[in-house]
């Protein structure tokens, strides 16, 4: 149990809070395994909370020796992870069927940032089903440059033939059909694995309810200007005929993007808060959903701005506990917090 000062010097910690466990050793690996309290009231420990924590590794290719701890050299890196994430219990969609919605050949603008918005048509129809898993197909070498998808359920009074191009979103040029598609089913974004829905939930595909045309947004983050970059990334739906008591939906809450949101100009540090009220969750819920929605998952969204988010819940004036928190958010790490146990939203 070490720590280092502000000038990154390591020091022994006075008070021993780390255990071992076990140890083991083979030809190829080294495996240490270690408990610790999750506050340990040291003031040279970090408290683990469901924040990201971003753990920095270093190692030697010598055993330490007489002399005492050996330079690690470029043996070293850094990965964020959130360690008091739930696992979830998988269960197995191999057998299950699929189908892609995948980008063909999109030539990638070399402009720091670009929307590209494609169209795509559900081909599961005439029966209910369930999609119980979303996987993203992000192109090999262009894990970078993919940084969030959104898929957007369109009006299904349009045709086939809004499916024969793709164009940049939100441009003046952009196909009226992209306006008829408003609400978002799916999200996933940069670092984020896929994403298993609960045993008892799904996305619901195949009534004339669901969605039947959809749009897929990739949000393309090219800050090096990079040319001639082609992209065929997207998404896998893994969907089955064996149906689950709920359906699933998204519902979106915080600050809409825009030109009027400002951070003021030399700010150690600002709070941007967006509402979703009362009166707009009457509206969304009240005549359909009166008993209110269950929420299962949370996805924080933000840009490189973005330093800690909160979701916070108020019921009849009074604070709950927080749906969500992230005090150490990493850009290059969203993904879904799955929540230990459901929480009601009332209308």
């Amino acid at each position: 149990d070490y720590f280092t000062d502000e000038n990154r010097v390591l020091k022994k910690d006075p008070q021993q809070d780390y255990h071992l466990e076990y140890a083991m050793e083979n030809s190829t690996h080294t495996i240490l395994a270690f408990s610790r309290e999750l506050h340990t009231c040291d003031t040279n420990d970090k408290s683990i909370t469901e924040s990201t924590v971003r753990v920095i590794w270093a190692y030697h290719h010598k055993d330490m020796g007489e002399a005492g701890k050996n330079y690690h050299g470029s043996n070293r890196g850094t990965k964020s992870l959130r360690l008091l994430n739930p696992e979830r219990e998988e269960v197995s969609s191999a057998s299950l069927p699929y189908f892609d919605l995948t980008n063909k050949d999109v030539p990638v603008p070399d402009k720091d940032t670009t929307y590209w918005c494609q169209m795509f048509k559900i081909p599961v129809q005439h029966e209910k089903h369930h999609v119980t898993k979303v996987e993203p197909l992000i192109q090999k070498g262009h894990e970078n440059l993919v940084h969030h998808i959104l898929l957007y359920q369109c009006s299904s009074n349009l045709n086939d033939s809004v499916l024969d191009y793709g164009h940049e979103c939100y441009h003046p040029n952009m196909p009226d059909s992209f306006l008829t598609c408003e609400t978002v089913i799916f999200a996933w974004a940069i670092g984020g694995e896929g994403f298993t829905y609960p045993p008892h939930v799904g996305l619901s595909i195949g009534t004339a309810a669901d969605p039947l045309f959809v749009l897929m947004e990739v949000h393309y983050d090219n800050p090096s200007f990079t040319e001639g970059l082609i992209d065929n990334s997207g998404l896998r739906l893994i969907y089955t005929p064996v149906l689950r008591k709920y359906d699933a939906g998204v519902i979106e809450a915080g600050l809409w993007v825009s030109l009027f949101h400002n951070i003021p100009p030399g700010m150690p540090e600002f709070v941007s808060e967006g509402h979703c009220t009362l009166e707009c969750l009457e509206e969304a819920l009240g005549a359909e959903r009166p008993a209110g929605i269950q929420v299962f998952a949370v996805l924080l969204h933000a840009h490189l701005a973005g330093r800690a988010i909160r979701m916070r819940h108020f019921h009849n004036g009074e604070e709950q506990k927080l749906l969500a928190y992230d005090d150490e958010f990493d850009f290059n790490f969203q993904e879904f917090q799955y929540l230990k146990e459901e929480r009601t939203i009332l209308p």
